[in-house]
């Protein structure tokens, strides 16, 4: 078996031009990096930073990305998505024309004798709590049904703008609320769970837990980290573009 690689919040789209090619320089050598048979990959959550889609329309925008993710998959890299509260909104697109695997809100998996639990992390933190609601408003079936009637032309700006503003909103909002991502973390680790991957905040970390860990992924916005498991062991990462081969380490903050 190879390695398993943990991505959260690259949020394509979000930034400039500058910004977004940047972005895309990271990851296109991170990919370049991980491209062996048999590792498996996992985004959780916030791939995009927007993404609504139609029954016979999706972004044109994105097609660099899709292909780079096809080759990945080609190459015998196993691809695993969560969507987050950035791009919840999916069909069959990719499962059915990249070749994902598409897990709906949590995941849970095995693997040589570690049982992980992932989770976007949209509303652990307690700050949170208008989102629970908005939340529930937003995946409505009949809610996604009824924007579906908007033209793409419209209904994909006018989103877009909304979940520019979110993000800006979220990440003032969920500042510092590492003690509710650890609550929730434990909360799982009783129930047997040895590490609890997360996201949506932003915020890379790693905690240590009486043997079991907590991480939360970071972003490919600033941060640019990454969680991997290899030969065992557990670790979170800088990526740097200029040397493909050696990442600094953020290292656990509790034994």
């Amino acid at each position: 078996m190879g390695d398993v690689y943990f991505i959260s919040d690259i949020h394509i789209g979000a930034g400039d031009t500058e910004k977004e090619q940047e972005k895309l320089e990271h990851l296109f050598s991170f990919f370049n990096y991980i491209e062996k048979p048999g590792n498996k990959l996992f985004i959780v959550g916030d791939l995009f930073d927007f993404w609504f889609e139609y029954k016979h329309v999706v972004p044109n925008k994105y097609y660099r990305l899709f292909f780079r993710f096809s080759k990945l998959i080609e190459q015998g890299v196993e691809i695993h998505f969560l969507p987050g509260n950035h791009d919840y909104w999916i069909r069959d697109f990719f499962e059915q024309e990249i070749g994902f695997i598409v897990h709906q809100e949590t995941y849970q998996t095995e693997i040589d004798g570690v049982r992980f639990f992932l989770f976007h992390g949209d509303g652990v933190s307690k700050k949170d709590k208008g989102y629970q609601l908005l939340k529930k408003v937003f995946r409505n079936p009949v809610n996604i049904f009824l924007y579906r009637l908007l033209h793409p032309d419209l209904g994909v700006p006018l989103a877009s703008f909304s979940s520019h503003t979110s993000r800006k909103h979220t990440a003032n909002k969920i500042l510092n609320d590492e003690a509710d991502y650890l609550e929730y973390a434990v909360d799982k680790f009783k129930k047997g769970f040895d590490c609890v991957i997360m996201g949506h905040s932003h915020n890379p970390l790693i905690e240590k837990v009486d043997g079991k860990y907590l991480i939360n992924l970071g972003d490919w916005i600033d941060n640019f980290t990454y969680g991997l498991f290899s030969n065992g062991k557990i670790s979170l990462n800088y990526w740097k573009i200029k040397n493909e081969t050696s990442n600094s380490k953020l290292q656990p903050a509790r034994k």
